[in-house]
């Protein structure tokens, strides 16, 4: 319980992007200690000269840190295999060359996009030094900060990749087009075509950079792309067809009243894989189509499932490590009409089902380990459901919330992610794990990332040596 405590405690430093404040008040503590215990000037070089045995250990070659070096039209940044291309999952809180032959790549996806310097769209990149880069095709190293693109990149959409789901669904790819060089995937998702309805996304969340992820822009438009043409979803999700809907469905406009009241409750085009998990504004744009989307209550929207997506970052953060994130919906919500029968409610007579209940499940693929959460999408309910979708064991493994039991902000429970796959048949079997994450767990990778910061430290303490 201490451990989730500690969780819980953290949450505002990481997710409100206060680290730097956080690291930058010890390092003022641990030079002020240090230069006290190094009082004669032997011990000053000592420690001089010990910091920069461990900084030249360290230092890359290059690097770009998300939140100080990128433009505004920044490109998509990619590593190669040697075979093909892919998205590069940061290992560290800045991207990292530790030589100048380390090939990377710079992409500028979208129609008739272009890197400023080459007007090519992909673009081979190599280190020079420091945040500087050579670019094919450019005569001279370029800052990372003005390697731009000329608009913005917000993403594609590969539909129809391939079936999902024991074929119930088709796998709709969310990512960048690169051209010759493949399709570049950050999501997946399974999408039901017949029901116009998302089953599940999957996504990488590097738990070791998101707390240097950068800050939103402006909030994007959404994208219907995979979808199919059988609903409007723009015109659907307005709050004006949400009550029209719900009058048709429960029989009066007074039953409808009772559900949908503008500006204050209504149904949200909920992200499944959040943009707030995206390091670069680039992969936070892709998040930003229905096939990334359910139907969400607001409320639930702003509450317990932004506290599930918080409390999803933070563990990355202590994993220090790539963590697989997988999401969706089942079941489909329904309310009682004016008779007082139960209604199944979608937002199309075609489909875009309101779900009952939403899902998400974590997992350390280093420990094999993982934890799931589950969310009822009804603020209306007041008693817990007579059923769960799996045992509630939030209480058993340290991860209880108190507000958890509020249902007007979404009642939730914890689940074991083996038990959860067992019970939403659409799950895919990638989310089996061999033990439940604790919060007990994350101490080792805790002290994993003290480590890390006591490097930060030690790099500030010899810049502070040098000019005493």
């Amino acid at each position: 319980m201490a451990a989730s405590e500690s969780i819980r405690q953290c949450r505002d430093v990481i997710l409100n992007n206060k680290l730097v404040t956080f690291l930058s008040v010890a390092l003022f503590a641990f030079m002020i200690t240090t230069i006290a215990l190094a009082s004669s000037n032997q011990s000053k070089k000592n420690a001089i000269q010990e910091c920069q045995a461990e900084l030249s250990d360290s230092t890359p070659r290059c690097s770009v840190n998300p939140t100080k070096d990128l433009p505004q039209n920044e490109p998509v940044y990619l590593r190669h295999d040697g075979k093909s291309y892919h998205l590069w999952y940061p290992s560290a809180l800045v991207l990292k060359w530790n030589t100048t032959s380390e090939e990377t790549a710079l992409l500028c996806s979208g129609a008739n996009n272009v890197l400023e310097q080459t007007n090519k769209p992909l673009n081979v990149k190599t280190c020079s030094k420091g945040q500087e880069f050579l670019v094919e095709g450019a005569t001279t190293a370029i800052s990372a900060k003005d390697l731009k693109c000329k608009d913005s990149v917000d993403g594609e959409c590969a539909p129809n990749v391939e079936p999902c789901a024991n074929n119930r669904g088709v796998l709709n790819k969310l990512g960048f087009n690169a051209g010759t060089g493949g399709f570049i995937t950050y999501i997946d998702s399974c999408f039901d075509a017949d029901r116009s309805s998302v089953l599940y996304t999957r996504h990488i969340l590097p738990g070791a950079a998101i707390a240097n992820a950068v800050v939103a822009d402006a909030y994007q438009t959404w994208r219907p792309d995979g979808i199919g043409n059988k609903i409007d979803a723009d015109a659907l999700y307005t709050q004006t067809t949400q009550f029209e809907r719900f009058e048709a469905l429960l029989g009066s406009k007074a039953q409808a009243e009772k559900y949908i009241e503008p500006g204050k409750t209504f149904l949200n085009r909920g992200h499944l894989t959040p943009r707030g998990d995206g390091i670069f504004q680039t992969w936070k744009h892709a998040t930003f189509f229905y096939t990334n989307a359910i139907p969400q209550w607001n409320v639930i929207n702003e509450g317990n499932w932004n506290n599930i997506e918080q409390r999803v970052r933070i563990v990355a953060s202590l994993l220090q490590e790539d963590v697989l994130v997988i999401q969706g919906s089942f079941g489909v919500l329904s309310l009682p009409n004016d008779a007082n029968q139960s209604i199944a409610i979608s937002l199309s007579a075609a489909g875009l089902d309101v779900p009952l209940w939403m899902w998400k499940i974590l997992k350390s693929p280093s420990k094999n380990a993982g934890i799931a959460f589950v969310t009822l999408n009804n603020p209306y309910e007041t008693k817990k459901p007579d059923e769960l979708l799996c045992t509630n064991v939030c209480e058993r493994y340290g991860w209880t919330e108190q507000d958890y039991n509020n249902f007007t902000a979404g009642f939730t429970y914890c689940c074991d992610p083996n038990d959860l796959v067992r019970m939403v048949p659409h799950i895919p079997y990638e989310g089996l794990v061999k033990e439940v994450l604790t919060p007990s767990m994350l101490s080792s990778s805790a002290k994993r990332l003290s480590a890390w910061y006591h490097l930060i430290l030690v790099v500030g303490l010899v810049h502070l040596l040098r000019m005493v």
